[in-house]
């Protein structure tokens, strides 16, 4: 069983909230609402639509929507130009060396490429130059690597003086926590011996919550953690949506029982939208 069903089944259970284990590993949970039976996979929720969990993890789609309403880095989009005959005139670029050259013309380095699929910052490179850029997109782009991805994205690199989760239930806020406390390029924090704090100012909660609230106006969102920046110039930058996250660094260094009330919160809201108080 993963750490956060053990807290997901804890809020079920102090909720009073029929439920049962469909696997064996108990990482497939089944719960009986007055509506009907629904289930929670690993780090997957109902509490989203299907095309909301796509967008959030199609890093481009959501930079499209929201790029003009919240403060997001620049980023550009680049399709693998072998990909199959029948999909090549989406490309607008059609060579490693073209898309090469974009970036340079687009962008100051540092650069950041990254997979637009990506997650848990595998496939993220911080490029210093162009030889860089064309290594990161080279292995982006390797058929033969689990890391493949047919969109890579050149993204405009944001020093960082700290980096924050802040993870909302339908237009709420339930938890946040600040992503290790290293400046600059922070890439999976939790292997450099950095730790997820969590956030008791409910000022800086608020101001974090005030700074995402314009998605809202564009995604219904049900259930999201939002990866925001405070860079060393002073501004926040969101730079994704995580429509399912897993909370296995911030449970190591923290109480289990705030993620447990999180999971209560967000079922009393999801009820709430259905008219079950």
């Amino acid at each position: 069983m993963e750490k956060h069903i053990a807290c997901l089944v804890k809020a079920l259970d102090q909720m009073a909230l029929p439920h049962r284990y469909i696997d064996r590993e108990q990482n497939l949970v089944q719960v009986t609402l007055p509506w009907g039976k629904e289930y929670f996979q690993l780090n997957k929720t109902p509490f989203n639509s299907e095309v909301v969990y796509h967008l959030c993890r199609d890093k481009m789609h959501t930079y499209e929507i929201l790029n003009e309403h919240i403060r997001m880095p620049k980023t550009l989009s680049f399709l693998d130009s072998t990909i199959p005959a029948e999909y090549r005139h989406y490309c607008q670029y059609h060579s490693t060396e073209e898309m090469v050259e974009a970036t340079a013309e687009h962008f100051d380095f540092p650069v950041v490429i990254k997979r637009n699929a990506g997650a848990l910052g595998k496939g993220v490179f911080l490029c210093e130059d162009k030889e860089q850029v064309r290594q990161a997109l080279d292995k982006t782009f390797d058929h033969h690597s689990k890391e493949y991805d047919f969109l890579a994205l050149a993204q405009e690199y944001v020093s960082s003086k700290l980096e924050y989760r802040l993870l909302c239930a339908f237009g709420e806020p339930v938890l946040a926590y600040q992503r290790g406390s290293k400046e600059g390029f922070n890439l999976r924090y939790w292997e450099q011996d950095e730790i997820a704090i969590q956030v008791h100012d409910e000022s800086l909660i608020q101001e974090l919550y005030e700074f995402v609230r314009p998605c809202y106006e564009h995604i219904d969102l049900g259930w999201v953690g939002f990866d925001i920046i405070m860079g060393h110039d002073g501004n926040y930058h969101l730079i994704e949506l995580n429509s399912s996250p897993k909370f296995n660094n911030f449970i190591n260094n923290n109480e289990s029982q705030q993620v447990v009330d999180l999971y209560v919160r967000a079922m009393t809201l999801f009820m709430a939208r259905r008219g079950v108080s």
